[in-house]
């Protein structure tokens, strides 16, 4: 029906209700039947009874009665009964009162009367009424229709559930905002071009999805063609029965899960279910296997491609604090001043010695009397050795094989000391992989330590992991009193990349001064000869610190948006300025003998507590202030405890080779690695003993991921 009929029909009934209302009140007030001699009303009418009892009047008048003419029974004094009409609906009113010809008295017509519904209860009437209100709302809504601001402009006339429209200035910041999520989000124009087609529909884009390979996918299409063979040979046994109950494949045992072509997911009969059990166990855990190396590979794509990020975003992480609430002003309280460094809150804080002075040690943060509880997990230290110290925590096994094995290769036999994961995070097969490596068995001796942090968001909530460096961590049950008991971490949180130094220098004190330390990354290292072969051959020395710069013509520390930043937020921007044409020196690779180890490690920690910058990366602004703030001794007359000199190597030119800014092309088009030998280069040609940030070329880190490939193979079948 259309919406005119509709309305027409609504508003005829409506006005037929209405006047029907006024008709009953008008008949209720007829109604009233008062008995001549008590003057008392004797009981109510209905209309009907009404309009008869006042024609037998007036025929009585007239002298004449007639009780069949009328077809009524006489009026009984009150106890006659209701009799209802048979109409639904009662005529209009003025065809019930018809006023008299003859008289000045109003009386009714003949004919039967009937109101709206009657015999019907009122409770029945709301009910129905209701139903006609909701009609008319319809009507009244569907005529509005033309007034909603979706379809046009005149809001005022439109119905009032209708959501009210966005003005000009809404939708021009919606359109803004989206445009600058969009653009931040975009791919390049080359990968657009490659991976999507502007004209392609939704029903195209699902057609793609479905055709990406999927090995769980296909498992699932391929178990269910199993099981409807399954089905088959079940429903085929309903006709022909087998003799031999065991040779029944009716209520077979089945496996929820692709076994490969070679094994169903049910035995061949009822009779073979138990052989069938023994190889679907090996199966399974076959596919166990296969699941977790998988795994393993995904979580590692996704650590490399969250690193690479990582570095794209540290900007905004690490300049969350710069320059808000005049911090030029309370960065430059904490800079040395004639009376020495001072804190934002006016307390004395470490500074730099001078002549023989050295810095506090890290644990005399909480008292001097303070003691290192910190413990080994496995291993033990060997104070003659040569030691490298690596904060390796949160890796799967193909990490620690890369490091370890092809340190192995290279001959070195020292001390390797590690922070791994608590042993209810660590990895599989790491703790059984790094404890095969130690003092008894020759060559390398790996010392582990697994380390108790309480981590925090920024916001102050609890986390429960590091997070890649990006939450503030306390390390717990490190240090302890004068009794040996366990007191709380002295410093905030901060993040473990910053924490680590605190390690290192505990580890360093299990060392002789003479030892050879090295501190380095663990998870973009690549070993290629003996780190210390060439230290060595020089024979015993100490308090040497040696530094390994990054390519000094592709970044300097002020076009590094990174190195930069994590200056100016230590330390203000006019106490490093000068320090913005310097090359950059990275704080993930530093070698030394083990006094200037120990004293750089108690600077790196003090710069923490002077500067409180605590952005993931800050550690290394402290490194880089350190050196070219002449903090470690620039020269004979500001010599520093522990340290006899301050050796910088130029990228490619040293130890370690830094090849993270070369990557405007390939390492082999720079003439650094040679594809043939599976070699990282200096810039003379020579091999590179370390070659740290290898992942950033494309294919050194394609020929270490084969080698991880080959080690992993060789871990297995030596278990075997």
């Amino acid at each position: 029906m259309c919406v005119g009929s509709i309305s027409h029909l609504a508003k005829h009934f409506f006005s037929y209700f209405l006047l029907e209302h006024q008709h009953e009140k008008i008949a209720q007030s007829a109604h009233r039947i008062i008995h001549p001699a008590t003057k008392r009303e004797v009981r109510w009418r209905t209309l009907d009874e009404v309009a008869i009892m006042m024609q037998r009047k007036k025929n009585s008048d007239n002298g004449f009665v007639s009780h069949s003419a009328l077809n009524i029974e006489d009026d009984d004094g009150g106890s006659a009964k209701q009799k209802p009409s048979n109409l639904l609906f009662a005529p209009r009113l003025h065809a019930v009162f018809a006023p008299s010809s003859t008289s000045s008295k109003s009386s009714f017509s003949k004919s039967k009367p009937g109101f709206f519904l009657p015999g019907v209860p009122m409770a029945l009437k709301l009910i129905l009424l209701s139903f006609v209100g909701f009609a008319v709302l319809v009507v009244f809504t569907a005529k509005g229709k033309h007034a909603h601001w979706r379809y046009g402009s005149h809001w005022r006339y439109a119905s009032p559930h209708m959501p009210k429209p966005l003005g000009v200035g809404e939708i021009t910041r919606m359109k803004d905002k989206g445009a600058t999520r969009e653009k931040s989000s975009q791919l390049s124009k080359k990968d657009y071009d490659q991976n999507y087609d502007d004209g392609a529909s939704s029903l195209d884009a699902t057609q793609r999805m479905l055709a990406q390979p999927s090995r769980f996918v296909e498992s699932e299409k391929k178990l269910k063609q199993q099981l409807l063979k399954l089905f088959e040979k079940q429903n085929g046994e309903h006709t022909k029965k087998p003799k031999n109950p065991n040779d029944s494949m009716l209520g077979v045992k089945i496996s929820n899960r692709y076994l490969g072509e070679n094994l169903l997911p049910y035995p061949e009969t009822k009779g073979g279910e138990k052989e069938w059990e023994k190889k679907m166990e090996r199966r399974k855990n076959e596919l166990r296997k296969e699941d977790e190396q998988e795994w393993n590979e995904l979580i590692q794509k996704y650590y490399e491609v969250m690193e690479n990020i990582d570095e794209e975003n540290d900007h905004s992480d690490h300049t969350w604090s710069f320059n808000v609430g005049g911090s030029e002003h309370r960065v430059q309280q904490r800079i040395d001043s004639d009376k020495g460094e001072v804190n934002p809150d006016g307390q004395m804080a470490v500074r730099p010695p001078k002549g023989t002075e050295r810095w506090p040690s890290p644990s005399e943060k909480a008292g001097t009397d303070t003691t290192i509880l910190l413990q080994p997990a496995f291993g033990s230290h060997r104070p003659s050795s040569d030691a490298i110290l690596v904060f390796a925590e949160g890796y799967d096994l193909s990490i620690y094989l890369a490091f370890m094995e092809s340190l192995i290769k290279t001959g070195y036999s020292g001390d390797v000391v590690l922070s791994i994961s608590s042993e209810e995070k660590l990895k599989p097969n790491v703790k059984e992989y790094l404890q095969s490596k130690n003092a008894e068995t020759g060559g390398v001796n790996v010392v582990a330590y697994e380390v108790n942090w309480s981590c925090f968001k920024k916001s102050g909530e609890e986390a429960s992991s590091s997070g890649e460096g990006i939450n503030h961590c306390k390390m717990n049950n490190a240090f302890g009193d004068a009794a040996g008991n366990s007191i709380s971490d002295p410093r905030e949180p901060r993040p473990v990349a910053t924490a680590r130094y605190e390690l290192y220098w505990m580890w360093s004190l299990h060392y002789n001064k003479e030892s050879w330390l090295m501190l380095i990354d663990a998870r973009d290292v690549w070993f290629q000869l003996h780190p210390f072969q060439d230290l060595l051959a020089r024979g015993k020395v100490s308090g040497e610190l040696h530094f390994f710069g990054e390519n000094a013509d592709a970044v300097k520390i002020g076009s590094s948006r990174f190195n930069r930043s994590w200056l100016i937020t230590a330390y203000g921007e006019k106490n490093v300025s000068s320090y913005f044409e310097k090359p950059v020196i990275c704080s993930g690779s530093t070698i030394g003998n083990q006094d200037a180890i120990e004293t750089y490690l108690r600077a790196m920690v003090a710069e923490f507590d002077t500067t409180l910058c605590k952005s993931k990366g800050c550690d290394q602004g402290f490194h880089n202030y350190l050196y070219y703030s002449g903090k470690l001794g620039a020269d004979d007359t500001s010599k520093v405890e522990g340290i006899s000199k301050v050796i910088v190597h130029e990228q490619g030119k040293g130890i370690i080779n830094n090849v993270a800014a070369l990557r405007e092309k390939p390492l082999k088009e720079w003439g650094l690695y040679d594809a043939e030998k599976q070699r990282v280069l200096n810039w003379d040609g020579t091999t590179s003993a370390v070659a740290h940030q290898y992942d950033r070329d494309k294919e050194v880190n394609i020929m270490v991921k084969g080698k991880k490939r080959q080690f992993e193979q060789q871990w297995k079948a030596l278990k075997k």
